[in-house]
């Protein structure tokens, strides 16, 4: 099973319904074409109202092959890094509380992609990489690419980080970036209450 998000909305991929997930699922929506996955996109779009639904396709085990094949994939990298007073690193970019990440560069490893990212977002050095943490998915529609299939699957490596500098911290403004800040564990609450769906599902797997 895979999560991807569009937006808000929770889409969960497989060959077949998983039981455990009835309760939470709005809807069972069987796709047999890329075309009919659009059209399911577009009605999302215009939904006032997030939803989570199970994808089941024709693409047997692995669903996301429906996605890989015609969207424009783009991969990415991230941390979730704490500090030596166990305080979370977070940035605030569009107004949300956001994780640093950001594209893997042309013969970059994931691992040096997330470093960079961090370090570049948030103005601190000196990273070290504790664990890798499962990857999340997001579908979103790209304006620089100049087509009418515009769609974008975003795949992002997140890593467990530890910082023991003093670096001031330095949001990066030219990626609309507004604020970077610690925030103890006990403050979380704020950040669930003002960021993204697969954002605040990361962190909240990742802290359980």
């Amino acid at each position: 099973m895979y999560k991807v998000f569009f937006n808000e909305h929770l889409l969960v991929f497989g060959s077949e319904i998983d039981n455990s997930l009835k309760d939470n699922i709005d809807q069972v929506v069987e796709i047999e074409s890329f075309v009919e996955f659009l059209k399911l996109l577009s009605k999302l779009e215009n939904l006032k109202h997030v939803v989570k639904l199970i994808i089941v396709s024709n693409e047997g085990d692995d669903a996301l092959n429906l996605l890989r094949q015609k969207m424009t994939q783009i991969p990415a990298a991230g941390g979730i890094v704490w500090n030596e007073r166990q305080q979370l690193l977070v940035i605030k970019r569009f107004g949300k509380w956001d994780l640093p990440k950001g594209k893997i560069e042309t013969a970059e490893t994931t691992e040096q992609a997330a470093i960079r990212e961090v370090e570049e977002e948030c103005g601190i050095s000196g990273l070290k990489i504790l664990n890798e943490l499962p990857a999340t998915f997001h579908i979103y529609r790209s304006p620089y690419i100049k087509q009418e299939n515009n769609w974008v699957l975003k795949k992002t490596h997140w890593f467990e980080m530890g910082y023991s500098g003093n670096d001031l911290l330095k949001p990066q403004i030219e990626e609309q970036i507004e604020e970077v800040r610690w925030f103890n564990r006990d403050e979380l609450d704020n950040v669930y209450q003002n960021t993204y769906g697969n954002m605040r599902q990361l962190l909240q797997n990742y802290l359980d």
